[in-house]
This record gives structure tokens, sequence and C-alpha cells, in this order.
């Protein structure tokens, strides 16, 4: 076998990480339908102003002049360490994933930004066998599911023109017991605190399996912080968020690429458990997608992207419901890092 020769790329090569960046797409995404991975303006920006605390780390792997894959490494000190790796197809099987995976875990336990926890993510049997050779378990699995945008808007939008079942997607019904904010962008500050409150709750509920669960820092000034860090790299977002007389009981948000938006991003939804079974998460979602024609970059979307756990059976019911299918299944797995032998 060739020897893979493995370099760091420095944050600041704008080109070189715009290649890395390319070769990660394509070996992400490569038969996989309608499958996201950041744009460009977003990478470089990403590189350039980092999480606070954080860092990102980008290798690339060549044969001769050849690129043959790369790899991630996410590091953060609130957080397992996030590594992702990719080698195009026509170089699988020839032991330079692991040859990656050896140079990313070099990068481990050096420093306070370092998680003694690793994570990763694969869509694929080969993936996860892959992964648990090296030491890594199962710890949690999510359906990727898609939503054709076009057709959704269409249905939405002649429901009222014909009463007959020509969409799935069922009208909100009047309900005087909650209500429903949406706005784009920003946060308005008079829901600040309540929106806070509620990504705190959704930090503690959301399912993560056998996975170590993050440590939660969910304040407004972090949600301010994140906005900002969005907003700089082309993101919109797009959130609604029910109440309940003065309680503000679940929202939902979307998050629109200006630099890539064929593939729009359902992110979290949320109702506290005590008010579920009423409809709310519906409303949500539906007063959401209505939404996001007045984002101009919407217009060239063809797809809305959201995740489920696979056991979570009432959200996949509703995202069946609305249209959603799933186009293939993500597993998660985490192994421990014995940090004093690095």
């Amino acid at each position: 076998m060739s020897e893979i020769q493995i370099t760091r790329i420095a944050a600041d090569d704008e080109s070189a990480l715009l290649t890395w960046n390319d070769v990660m797409r394509t070996a992400y995404t490569e038969g996989r339908t309608a499958a996201w991975w950041r744009s460009a303006e977003t990478t470089l920006t990403q590189f350039a102003h980092p999480r606070p605390g954080g860092q990102d780390i980008a290798l690339m792997g060549r044969l001769g002049e050849e690129i043959i894959g790369g790899a991630e490494i996410s590091l953060s000190p609130d957080t397992p360490t996030d590594i992702e790796l990719g080698v195009l197809s026509v170089h699988r099987r020839r032991g330079f994933g692991t040859a990656l995976a050896e140079a990313a875990a070099q990068f481990l336990g050096h420093d306070d930004r370092s998680s003694a926890i690793v994570q990763t993510e694969t869509y694929c049997p080969a993936g996860v066998a892959f992964a648990r050779a090296h030491g890594m378990s199962i710890g949690n699995a999510e359906h990727r599911l898609l939503l054709d945008l076009p057709a959704y808007l269409e249905a939405d939008a002649n429901r009222y023109k014909d009463s007959g079942a020509s969409t799935v997607v069922p009208v909100i019904r009047e309900d005087p017991d909650f209500s429903v904010t949406s706005w784009i962008g920003a946060c308005p500050e008079d829901v600040l605190e309540s929106w806070t409150q509620l990504r705190e709750q959704m930090d503690e509920d959301v399912p993560v399996g056998d996975l170590t669960r993050s440590a939660t820092h969910a304040s407004t000034a972090a949600i301010r912080s994140h906005e900002e860090r969005m907003e700089g790299q082309g993101w919109t977002l797009v959130s609604s968020m029910a109440h309940v007389g003065d309680l503000a009981v679940g929202y939902t948000e979307i998050m629109v690429s200006a630099h890539d938006p064929q593939i729009v991003i359902q992110e979290d939804t949320l109702v506290d458990r005590a008010f579920r079974g009423r409809g709310i998460g519906r409303a949500l979602k539906v007063a959401n997608l209505r939404q996001l024609p007045a984002v101009a970059a919407t217009a060239s979307a063809e797809w809305v992207q959201t995740y489920t756990a696979t056991d979570n059976e009432p959200m996949l019911a509703l995202n069946r419901d609305l249209g959603f299918a799933i186009a293939d299944t993500m597993t998660a797995l985490e192994k421990k890092v014995d940090q004093n032998c690095q």
C-alpha cells in the first residue's frame, strides 16, 4: 500500500480549506440523496472565527499529489470531541481511514480544549464497523428525513382553494388554549428569556441514547452569541414559539443558508412534556414552514432536512404526516479516551 501523507491545514489557508471542504463533501455525500454539507463561505468563517473556547482542526490526506480524504476534529472542553473522517470511495478499504484516525488521535488530550469523550457519526454499515473496530460503541441512531419543500408549500397554499384532501397537512385548528408567535432572525427581546428557558430544557430533554450528554450552558448571552455566529456564517434563523397563557411551552427552529440554500435545515422542535398531545408541535412546525417564503434564499430551496431518533415514534409520525420521508439513518458512536496516554 502506498503511504498516505497527512498534513494539517492552517486556519488562514483559504485555498487549502476550500479544497479540503470539497473533498470532505464528496466523501460524505456520495451516493446519498440530498445530503447537506456546509458551504465554502461557512467553512472559511468557521475556521477564521472558532467557537469561544473551542478549536477546529482540518487534516488533509494525499497520495503523492492526489488528495484522497481528510479529517475534521472539533475540540471543546464542554462537549465531547467530534471527529469526522472522509475517504473518497475509490480509495477506501486500503487502510487510509485508519491512518487518518490515528493522525486525528494525536490532537486529543494535549490541551484543556480536548474532552475525554470522542464521538463520530456515520451513515453506512461499513462506517459503523470501522468505528467499532477502533474501540467505539454505538450510542444513538437517528433517521435523516427529507421534505420536498416546493411541493409542501404548494399543497399548503392549495388547501384553501380545495377543501378536498389535496394535501396531508392538516389545517391548524383555532385553539384558545395556546398561541404561536413566529419571527425571522434574532429572537425578539420580549421573549428572549422564555426562548432561553426552552433551549435549556431542550438540552436536557433531547434524546441522545447512550451517548454522553453535553453540559448545558444556555443563557441569554449564549443565545445572542449563537445568533451572531450564525449570521456571520450566512445563516438565517426562522423560529416559532408556543405559549399557553404567559407560559412558553414549545419552540421550533429552521436554518437557511444564504450561500447554499438548496437544503433547508430543520433544527430542534420541543414541546414541554406536560403539554404534549394537543397539536402544539404540529402547529409550531406548520407555522414555521409558512415563514420560509419570506426568506429570499428559499426561492431556490428544494428540501427541508431534519433528524429524528429512530425510537421517537410521536415525532416520526408527525414528520411523516407533514410529508417527510426517511432518506437514510445516522449512527452516532462514542468512546472514552485515556488522556494520560496521549
